[in-house]
């Protein structure tokens, strides 16, 4: 008999333990794609590194491509959820200016590394994932115009800013410079990027008081 000081602990259902070996699975994938890219990681590689086997890894995915668009979107989410609790009751340019340097300061973390590898994966080597690269973005963009359209309509932004050029151009500018991190993380002080890209985003968009 088990005492009550000492209980076993719930056994999982079947949908938990499908759970937990998918997560596992695609953490040793965003370990191992941003350390060799996905051209040169094998199923076996990444149920090894998982702790189970290349078949379940297979079954689970069905392919090493599957595992990898399902990886972009698990990306893409994961930082998403991330930047929630930071953006409650924020919206318009004070969110924007908390996501982006929010973005600029995950540069180092190995999840964003892996996006990064993927990204160029797609312009060269491994050109199936593009359209997977290409919708997350588009997605990103799409969350940046939302906080620009929230401010245009608040008064807050001015009238005569176009969302989607402005998005674009964010977009262009974080990516560039989490490159430039990457490649050399002395490359620049981040504290003081952070601080002047947010001034930059202030001067470019902020509606002055005269127009109100």
């Amino acid at each position: 008999m088990i005492s009550a000081q000492n209980p076993r602990s719930p056994r999982r259902t079947q949908r938990q333990r499908r759970e937990l070996s998918q997560n596992r699975m695609l953490e040793a994938a965003i370990t191992l794609v941003a350390r060799q890219g996905s051209s040169r990681t094998t199923l076996s590689e990444i149920g090894e590194a998982a702790g189970y086997t290349h078949g379940l890894v297979s079954h689970r995915f069905g392919s090493k491509g599957e595992l990898i668009r399902t990886l972009i979107g698990e990306l893409q989410t994961h930082f998403a959820k991330s930047l929630l609790p930071a953006l409650a009751g924020k919206q318009g340019l004070s969110a924007l200016k908390l996501a982006c340097a929010t973005y600029l300061r995950a540069a180092a973390r190995s999840d964003r590394h892996a996006l990064y590898v993927l990204i160029g994966e797609a312009l060269g080597p491994v050109p199936e994932i593009r359209s997977e690269i290409a919708k997350a973005d588009e997605n990103f963009r799409r969350a940046i115009r939302r906080q620009l359209d929230h401010g245009i309509r608040a008064g807050e932004i001015r009238a005569t800013v176009d969302p989607a050029t402005e998005a674009a151009l964010i977009v262009a500018a974080l990516r560039g410079l989490v490159i430039q991190r990457m490649l050399n993380r002395d490359s620049f002080n981040l504290d003081s990027v952070c601080k002047a890209f947010n001034s930059n985003l202030e001067r470019t968009l902020k509606r002055p008081r005269a127009e109100k």
